[in-house]
């Protein structure tokens, strides 16, 4: 354990140090504060011409903000996260330090997982950024935080889920582009994969494809609600590229 926490602090500094990062960041927040504040805004407007006295115009700002709000943080993170792993093991490759730690009395295992916490951590980062703008519209909105704190933790399972994916494609080659391509089409699969489960006659393989969901996971989670069965299939997913990576890592030393 300690052998993947020194890993994993080397790197995330080395993440949260580097101009990549940087501008990451400053394009998200960017990105994020032009929408929230439009959406925002638009939901003030929408609430005084349509909200009368003694009249609940239905609006809610769970859905007409925050909501789209998680929705762009996650479409951003599709991008956004294989352009900071690709560091973590490709660019390792390219500059040749990832045969001295192919050499250091450490695992594969503890590798991987050193890895992924690094780049969940740095990920990790940015979601706290993207979570301060819902925060701070407490002082003119009440709201319940329950819904958003749920939706949260989807955000930070599904970038764990971008960070496994990207941490193996970048354990796959030296080419950094390559790593970033990789993990772009692998992510995109992961969210396409269950598409056409509706037209599935067979009931057990329809089951298994809406399973497969991870945006019907994502959902439950937005909206509040944190079931078992979804916490399983983001561990699952996080679980199986990170070992996945492992056995790559592990093959890197016999060759």
């Amino acid at each position: 354990m300690r052998a993947i926490l020194t890993l994993a602090g080397r790197d995330l500094k080395n993440l949260l140090r580097s101009p990549m990062f940087y501008v990451i960041a400053g394009l998200c927040t960017l990105v994020w504060s032009y929408s929230y504040m439009r959406n925002l805004l638009e939901f003030a407007d929408q609430s005084r011409m349509y909200m009368q006295p003694g009249q609940d115009a239905g609006m809610n700002i769970q859905r007409s903000v925050f909501l789209q709000h998680i929705s762009q943080i996650n479409l951003l993170f599709i991008f956004v996260v294989p352009a900071l792993t690709m560091r973590l093991i490709a660019e390792e490759k390219k500059t040749r330090t990832y045969d001295l730690l192919l050499t250091a009395p450490i695992s594969a295992t503890d590798i991987a997982l050193g890895k992924f916490l690094a780049g969940w951590g740095a990920i990790a980062v940015l979601t706290g950024i993207s979570f301060l703008y819902p925060l701070f519209t407490r002082f003119v909105a009440d709201y319940s935080m329950a819904p958003l704190l749920s939706a949260y933790l989807g955000v930070l399972l599904v970038a764990g889920a971008y960070v496994a994916v990207g941490i193996f494609a970048s354990s796959l080659t030296e080419s950094i582009v390559l790593s970033v391509i990789m993990a772009l089409i692998f992510n995109i699969m992961l969210w396409f994969i269950s598409q056409g489960s509706a037209g599935i006659s067979n009931p057990l393989l329809s089951a298994v494809m809406e399973y497969l969901s991870m945006g019907q996971h994502f959902l439950n989670f937005i909206l509040g609600v944190i079931k078992l069965k979804s916490l399983t299939f983001f561990v699952s997913v996080i679980g199986l590229f990170v070992f996945l990576t492992q056995r790559v890592v592990e093959s890197s030393r016999w060759r």
